[in-house]
């Protein structure tokens, strides 16, 4: 039996998409600004749990079941960002709760292997299809790093910032993760998978404020952006920036004071 926890006094904003349909490749980044400068740390020198979901090797990583080309154990964000995350865990604290990250810093490399995997499904799905279709299939899950280039904002994956990580919640005492209503990755696709999914359920009222789905989100969405962090919430539930340029696309529709471009741009991992 799931025990209660307490609440926090949050609602998770009901967005709409075409509220960050926007292209965030346009979005400048201030490259004068020297927070963009910070360095990568790994995200196990602030104590927050994880595991790397695209290097899991035992299977239970759906959709792809497998370890992803170019993946790496280890996780790594912007210092600022990891620090941040230390934060809210301490905020989760009298909830029982606790963070568990699953992809943060992402390579070239391992975005390669993710766009391999997709492009490879859309071709099973429609083996008639042309490789235009299937390319098109594929950018609904994935950004083609073939075109990337670090000295051109406009071509950078969102994770090669190291100021956009994916995550859940989970139970302090059992380390069990929080029903949150979807799956990373696996219901990428779903309605369900949507930060706003379960507040939108709750006013049309198909659920009550008692719905564990519902209040789990709510956590989570109350602690990050106490810390500033935000999640275009039409968007997955588990996706949340900082100082990048999704960042700044997400304050546009969410803060009354958005900054006019990113600070952190691409980087790579320390040698």
């Amino acid at each position: 039996m799931t025990r209660s926890r307490p609440r926090a006094d949050h609602q998770v904003p009901i967005t709409s998409i075409e509220m960050f349909t926007a292209p965030y490749a346009d979005i400048p980044v201030d490259r004068s600004d020297p927070r963009g400068r910070e360095p990568l740390v790994q995200l196990e020198s602030v104590g927050v749990a994880f595991e790397s979901y695209y290097a899991k090797t035992d299977g239970k990583n759906p959709p792809f079941c497998c370890a992803i080309e170019g993946s790496r154990q280890d996780i790594w964000l912007r210092k600022s960002v990891a620090e941040k995350l230390g934060r809210v865990n301490e905020m989760l604290r009298p909830y029982d709760a606790e963070l568990f990250v699953f992809d943060g810093h992402r390579t070239v490399a391992c975005q390669q292997g993710l766009w391999n995997f997709y492009y490879a499904k859309a071709k099973q799905e429609s083996p008639s299809g042309s490789d235009q279709e299937h390319r098109e299939r594929a950018r609904q899950f994935i950004v083609d790093p073939a075109s990337c280039d670090e000295n051109d904002p406009r071509t950078w994956p969102a994770h090669t910032n190291g100021a956009a990580v994916d995550l859940t919640l989970r139970d302090s005492v059992t380390r069990q993760l929080l029903d949150m209503g979807a799956n990373f990755e696996e219901d990428s696709d779903s309605a369900t998978s949507a930060g706003d999914y379960f507040e939108r359920e709750l006013t049309a009222g198909r659920i009550d404020e008692n719905d564990v789905r519902l209040q789990n989100r709510r956590l989570l969405n109350w602690a990050m952006t106490c810390e500033g962090l935000l999640n275009e919430t039409a968007k997955v539930f588990w996706h949340y920036d900082w100082g990048n340029q999704i960042y700044v696309r997400a304050s546009r529709a969410l803060l009354a004071n958005p900054p006019e471009a990113a600070w952190y741009g691409y980087i790579d991992l320390p040698k």
